[in-house]
């Protein structure tokens, strides 16, 4: 389909883009996850020309109730376009790039051994781009990205797995605070907020929620480590947020960055004045994000 006004989420329909790039919409079997995973993939405009060629990855984790297509709707002003225009324009090298659905999973395996989204992202989503998609293999043709619980997802992968990861993006990540993510103080308790992430978070962290399963997929302890083997780390937020007044979010993500700061561990961190979360500040920074993901590629 060319590009027309009214693209919406759920759309599956594939995207010809003016360069030669496509996206397409499909899927793959998990056995992490005992079904069928949908997954839409930006493949760049030699993919079809050049048989013999083969192409760094860039892995993009979408936010809570949202899906693969979400990239892709008209009112964040066809990411899908501007990525093939950056290269095209030279300012990035062509890669692949995969949106996997992560459903509300925070990208983790959860507590009951049910699903494993954490394993499907780091074992079985990169076996299957390489040997599917003409992908190279190694650390340094390999970036991850993501939004709000995707760009949690993105940091917290990329800091627990650094010799699978280059680079690392989280545009407006979703940073808890305090021991774990319900351990809030009692006024923000009765918040319909706190209930909403009470029952996400639990089928993942368990009901009450284990400290020890949180701790290891916790970005403020992953950072303190300091133990990151060289990555790239680069995340952001807005300080129009709609997660300020709810989780406090702006905190979360200094908390992040201190945290970092003191582990001396390098890393770029943006606050953006009046911008919102989400997808819209992914379309605003794309233009930082995209040469900040794909600087180790060749």
């Amino acid at each position: 389909a060319q590009f027309n006004e009214d693209r919406r989420r759920g759309d599956l329909t594939p995207i010809a883009l003016p360069g030669g790039g496509v996206v397409e919409f499909k899927s793959l079997e998990s056995k992490c996850l005992g079904t069928t995973v949908p997954y839409s993939i930006f493949l760049p405009p030699s993919f079809a020309k050049d048989p013999s060629r083969t192409y760094p990855v860039i892995y993009f984790l979408h936010g809570l109730n949202n899906d693969q297509t979400s990239w892709t709707v008209d009112r964040y002003g066809n990411l899908e376009r501007r990525v093939e225009e950056m290269i095209l324009d030279g300012r990035v090298p062509e890669f692949i790039m995969i949106h996997p659905r992560g459903d509300n999973s925070f990208y983790c395996n959860y507590a009951d051994g049910s699903k494993r989204y954490e394993d499907f992202i780091t074992q079985e989503l990169i076996s299957f781009v390489e040997t599917d998609y003409r992908a190279k293999k190694g650390r340094e043709n390999r970036a991850i990205g993501g939004t709000s619980m995707g760009g949690y997802g993105a940091l917290k992968i990329a800091m627990k797995f650094p010799d699978l990861y280059a680079a690392t993006v989280g545009h407006s990540p979703i940073i808890f605070l305090g021991k774990n993510p319900l351990d809030v103080p009692d006024e923000m308790r009765s918040s319909r907020f706190y209930q909403f992430f009470v029952n996400i978070l639990r089928p993942i962290f368990g009901d009450p929620i284990r400290q020890e399963l949180w701790d290891v997929n916790n970005p403020l302890l992953l950072a303190r480590s300091g133990k990151l083997n060289g990555l790239k780390i680069y995340f952001d937020y807005g300080t129009a947020d709609r997660y300020i007044q709810s989780i406090h979010l702006d905190q979360g993500v200094k908390a992040l960055h201190e945290a970092l700061a003191q582990a001396h561990v390098a890393h770029v961190f943006r606050e953006h004045a009046g911008e919102p979360h989400g997808w819209a500040l992914v379309a605003s920074h794309l233009h930082e994000s995209l040469p900040f993901l794909s600087q180790s590629f060749r």
